[in-house]
């Protein structure tokens, strides 16, 4: 979003409705990313949480119905936000564009969604993947092929490292992400036990917080020397991690989008990633990167191995992820959007 709204500046009024707290919050007021905030009330607890989303809800909907006049459309982020933005739509009749970035839907969604898109013949959904408009399809929000694909803005200013790697004899493999099972972190000690015999270093930028049964992994995994594995502190820039790696490494169970292997194509690094459409779609037929079985352990230890002792493929899979990655230009994307709000030339 922070991409996104960089790109809209001076084409529209961009009015957000924010909590009060939060990093988002303080990015956007860092950089004047908001002609105008809502705030909205935050605070721990799902009880509490559910009221507040209604309270949240309604506030919005005042402000959207007293600014009718002016308000060409409203865009409602992922399925949270067309939730918080239904009485809006409603009161003022006006267009609303879900941008959609869930990888997975809700039985909730499923059963209001159908409802919600009979209330609502103003509603347009974008998708970032074909995963993600499965997921508006499953929650009865329109057909499918009803969706129009916009995947999410990469700017290479905020991305690519402007200091190249240093050639050396030890090639680094980067993890970028979660410890979750979704994210595939499970599958990470077996695969760094297969190349214990490479010439490789595996780098770590992974959040600190463990999701539940990951812990033994990450005991596995600090249990092998650093020039071998290394967790890494998180990084404020991520042109930093992108500068220390020559293969980036995806073996994600679920995404709708994989922002990291966009933003690793674009530093012109080979993606090894699990089979998965949004990675499919970001790399090709093993174009940008090779692609393995999700899960499978053996498949993507051998799709590494192969880039490790190449350097030809590894180069070759790089440049071709640049020019893919291209796509994702931040300006094309709000265009795309543009013109689903209403207000394309």
């Amino acid at each position: 979003m922070v991409t996104l709204l960089r790109s809209l500046e001076g084409q529209v009024h961009r009015v957000l409705a924010l909590p009060k707290k939060g990093l988002f919050r303080e990015v956007v007021v860092a950089e004047k990313l908001a002609d105008e905030i809502i705030d909205l009330p935050r605070r721990p607890g799902w009880v509490a949480d559910r009221f507040l989303r209604i309270g949240a809800g309604l506030k919005l909907a005042r402000w959207a119905f007293r600014n009718r006049r002016h308000l060409t459309a409203i865009h409602a982020n992922a399925l949270t936000g067309l939730n918080l933005s239904v009485p809006s739509a409603l009161l003022t009749r006006r267009r609303i564009v879900v941008w959609i970035h869930d990888p997975v839907g809700s039985k909730w969604g499923s059963r209001l969604g159908p409802t919600i898109r009979r209330l609502l013949p103003g509603l347009r959904i974008a998708a970032v993947s074909q995963t993600a408009e499965q997921v508006a399809v499953d929650n009865g929000l329109c057909k499918p092929g009803d969706a129009t694909l916009v995947p999410n803005p990469i700017d290479p200013l905020e991305v690519v490292a402007t200091t190249p790697k240093e050639p050396s004899e030890t090639l680094v493999i980067g993890l970028l992400g979660g410890a979750s099972e979704r994210k595939g972190f499970d599958l990470l000690p077996d695969t760094v036990a297969a190349l214990r015999d490479e010439p490789v270093k595996w780098l770590l930028y992974v959040h600190a917080n463990v999701e539940p049964g990951m812990g033994p992994i990450w005991e596995n995994l600090r249990s092998y020397p650093t020039d071998l594995v290394e967790p890494v502190a998180k990084v404020s820039d991520v042109r930093q991690a992108y500068a220390s790696l020559d293969i980036v490494f995806c073996p994600s169970r679920n995404e709708s989008f994989c922002r990291v292997a966009a933003e690793a194509m674009l530093n012109g690094l080979p993606v090894v990633g699990s089979d998965i459409e949004p990675l499919r779609r970001l790399l090709g037929d093993d174009e940008a990167g090779i692609l393995f079985p999700v899960g499978d352990v053996d498949a993507a230890s051998t799709a590494l191995k192969r880039l490790v002792n190449s350097r030809d493929l590894r180069t070759q899979l790089g440049a071709v992820g640049k020019i893919r990655a291209s796509a994702y230009q931040p300006d094309a994307i709000a265009s795309q959007l543009m013109h689903l709000y209403g207000l394309a030339d």
